[in-house]
């Protein structure tokens, strides 16, 4: 589940060819941990994620969401006498992610209490059952069988790996991926799926299922309101196909945009 904070935006995520995490690595002098650059994914011949590739696509709602933020910050933010213009605009940026970081934070923990939850492990019912408990009751009633939770995903061939959220099958056998999303919901308001969502189930799709079968893969967006607790929204997306090739194209671009092809790497 991909939760949006101050570093996210400017951090890609990383992985080894073997599926492992790289999202940071350790500085050179020892002292500590650094965000993972894509010189140092050139060196060790990392993937990049799926939604880093994604992250490439304009999103004009995001963009204008963060205006937003940033307009309604300085609303909040006066500038006093003694601070210059500068200081003053790095204090607004600041005040205009808090709330972004905050809602970071319970969508961090929202996953981590379904994670839990899904695996039968336990996990704070107080604070995260009014959350969780909505999603099992819809796990439970489009009758889907958990085969894998977390699993970490692989494609050398188009150079990409990711984290999906839950693989299932339904109860035609046929197989499916599901991912959670956190949002902020009104009431009365529609949640719909972007683009985006179709094209990361797309790819962990047809990199689990394969290119051949990834037209009958069900594919599920899961939203989770952080605004409204217990309103939970079920997204069925149908025939991947298109939004597979899509990806596809989108991978190409990121390596042209990075002069990095790490379906060659390490080779």
């Amino acid at each position: 589940m991909a939760i949006l904070t101050r570093n996210a935006v400017k951090t890609a995520h990383w992985y080894t060819r073997e599926g492992e995490p790289m999202h940071r690595i350790m500085k050179a002098d020892g002292s500590g941990d650094r965000a993972t650059t894509i010189k140092d994914a050139r060196r060790l011949g990392l993937l990049p994620s799926v939604t880093s590739i994604i992250g490439i696509l304009a999103k004009p709602a995001l963009e204008t969401w963060k205006m937003n933020q940033v307009a309604l910050a300085t609303l909040r933010t006066p500038k006093t006498e003694a601070e210059t213009a500068e200081y003053w605009c790095q204090r607004v940026c600041d005040a205009a992610f808090e709330q972004v970081e905050d809602a970071a934070d319970t969508g961090t923990k929202v996953h981590a209490a379904l994670e839990a939850a899904v695996a039968g492990e336990p996990y704070d019912v107080a604070a995260w059952g009014v959350y969780v408990q909505p999603v099992l009751d819809l796990i439970a009633r489009e009758c889907l069988t958990v085969t894998a939770r977390e699993k970490r995903i692989v494609n050398t061939d188009h150079g990409f790996a990711g984290t999906t959220d839950l693989l299932f099958t339904h109860g035609d056998g046929l197989p499916g991926i599901l991912d959670y999303k956190t949002k902020k919901t009104k009431p009365g308001e529609k949640v719909s799926a972007y683009d985006e969502h179709r094209l990361q189930l797309a790819a962990y799709g047809a990199t689990e299922y394969g290119d051949a079968y990834i037209g009958r893969v069900r594919a599920i967006n899961v939203f989770v309101s952080t605004t409204e607790p217990g309103r939970v929204e079920f997204v069925s997306h149908g025939d991947l196909t298109r939004d597979w090739q899509a990806f596809k194209l989108l991978a190409s671009l990121w390596r042209y945009a990075k002069g990095y092809d790490p379906r060659c790497a390490g080779s």
